[in-house]
């Protein structure tokens, strides 16, 4: 038989569309976070390899239709395992707990051996079944293309683009430069070491009854200052790390996209041309950055960039798919192993970067002790469980307090050997350890009481200037000061130390901007 497909078979479309949903529908409840290139990758492989499947068992069977409907079952039984998988979670029956890999991978495989036997050997031509199906197919697409384009949709009524959102807060006119009355030696290294989701110090001893005393004595004997309570301006990464880096407010982007809009993507924007590396940059400073998917600021930026993977793990679309598939399980391992690699290497190599012979700013975001908890207190490597996994932006509704803690510990014995690489030097650094926010545990967004509001905006934040100079970062109580007490202080700049202001979001409205100031910080 030839193995050219007629026009009518070219009307089995189903299997394609199988492929493509699962991606399109990943990427419609993701698209605050995800940028649509981002999907591209994912699709070609994923198409690609269906297309292969699907022509193998043509060749085999020397039937399109027979061949397409298996193609199929194979991909519906793939993708769907992990979503079964977290819906049975924790449940038992007669005492036996039947969310586990074992007990669910008997009835997918059955299925799958039951539908390929049925399609082989079924006399049916399968007309109808085809037209059902497509019918199927079609409409899952055009529901998940549907989200995508209100989201863009909606993205776009606001009528603002990237440039309107850069020059904005590329304006600041509360500062004459000063900056240039330092020459090129006198520049030291700026280490800028960011901790995701690491709780300020009373905020641990409260509300995870942990003392990280120890950890802040160390710092303090090396000379660092640290902030006996400090605050994130926002209770999201995008937009406390937007704030910092650009060392101002962001609540003006209410004005330019909409207090509707549910994207982070001007956050992204602002982070990938903040000002802060721009001003790093124009005074003579090599940036030296490490790889992370926490935000978007890419190699691009950087003169230097260290730790980089080149997997099929560093598309995050396809990561998380994979992860849901009936393979997650040793996706998950492989990938769990590559993040632990990832943090490993970027503590072997920042003490490296001191032999970069220009001064140096160098950018390190850790994605800990936020999720997923891979290691313990001693460094020993931990597989989280998928209920972690879940819906990952309201982490701390399925973390427990006491992995976190352990990864906190393994957090601080590991900052605690680079500071000491750090500082053994003839010309000590600028070292600025911070993070982005605190924790979230049991916190409800919609409705959040004030302790709540405490535990998840209480940061950590310490400082070590060369010469004893540390103590000069009291001013910096909020994140958004950070660059401008430092700038001042060290860098003979002239910005204006702005009044600090803490404001709350809800998770779908990142830009409605609702002021807790007095919530948080009481006026001695």
């Amino acid at each position: 038989m030839s193995l050219k497909i007629s026009f009518k078979r070219l009307t089995i479309i189903h299997p394609i569309l199988f492929a493509a949903f699962p991606i399109l529908s990943f990427f419609s409840f993701n698209t605050r976070e995800l940028l649509f290139e981002e999907i591209f990758l994912s699709l070609f492989l994923v198409l690609s390899l269906t297309i292969g499947i699907w022509f193998s068992l043509f060749y085999i069977l020397k039937n399109a239709r027979k061949s397409a409907f298996i193609t199929s079952l194979l991909l519906v039984l793939f993708f769907s395992y992990g979503h079964v998988y977290n819906l049975i979670d924790n449940v038992t029956i007669a005492g036996l707990d039947i969310g586990r890999s074992r007990y669910l991978l008997v009835p997918f495989l059955a299925s799958l051996v039951v539908g390929v036997y049925y399609f082989i050997r079924t006399n049916r031509k399968l007309n109808n079944a085809t037209t059902i199906t497509n019918f199927i197919t079609v409409s899952l697409i055009i529901v998940a293309s549907a989200n995508i384009g209100m989201f863009y949709i909606a993205d776009n009524e606001n009528f603002y683009d990237d440039e309107t959102i850069i020059n904005y807060f590329s304006i600041m006119p509360d500062t004459e430069s000063t900056f240039t009355k330092l020459v090129k030696s006198d520049l030291p290294d700026v280490y800028y070491i960011i901790l995701d989701g690491y709780a300020g110090a009373n905020s641990l001893k409260e509300f995870s009854n942990f003392d990280n005393q120890e950890f802040i004595t160390f710092l303090n004997d090396q000379g660092f200052y640290v902030h006996s309570q400090s605050y994130s301006n926002y209770p999201e990464t995008p937009t406390s790390m937007a704030a910092t880096l650009n060392m101002q407010y962001v609540n003006k982007l209410a004005d330019i996209v909409g207090t509707d809009l549910d994207s982070m993507h001007p956050t992204f924007k602002l982070i990938q041309e903040n000002l802060v590396m721009k001003n790093f940059k124009s005074k003579g400073y090599t940036l030296v950055g490490f790889n992370t998917d926490i935000i978007h600021l890419d190699e691009s930026k950087f003169d230097f960039y260290y730790c980089e993977s080149d997997t099929i793990f560093d598309n995050k679309v396809m990561k998380s798919m994979l992860n849901l598939s009936i393979i997650g399980y040793f996706i998950e391992k492989i990938g769990y192993q590559e993040f632990r690699d990832e943090i490993l290497c970027m503590f072997s190599e920042l003490p490296e970067t001191k032999n970069i012979d220009e001064p140096t700013f160098v950018y390190a975001h850790f994605n800990m002790p936020h999720t997923p908890y891979i290691f313990s207190a001693n460094g020993e490597p931990v597989n989280p469980s998928r209920a972690e996994q879940v819906n990952l932006q309201h982490f701390g509704s399925y973390a427990n307090i006491s992995d976190y803690i352990n990864y906190l510990k393994f957090a601080n014995n590991e900052t605690q050997k680079l500071v000491e690489k750090l500082l053994d030097t003839n010309d000590p650094p600028i070292i600025i350890i911070h993070s982005d926010h605190g924790t979230p545990f049991g916190l409800d967004w919609e409705n959040p009481t004030n302790d709540m509001l405490r535990q998840r905006l209480s940061n950590f934040q310490a400082f070590y200037l060369p010469n004893g100079d540390s103590g000069l970062m009291s001013e910096a109580t909020t994140s958004v000061n950070i660059f401008r007490v430092l700038f001042n202080s060290y860098f003979n700049e002239n910005y204006e130390i702005l009044t600090d202001k803490i404001f709350w979001v809800l998770w779908n409205k990142p830009y409605d901007f609702k002021d807790i100031t007095n919530v948080l910080i009481v006026e001695n």
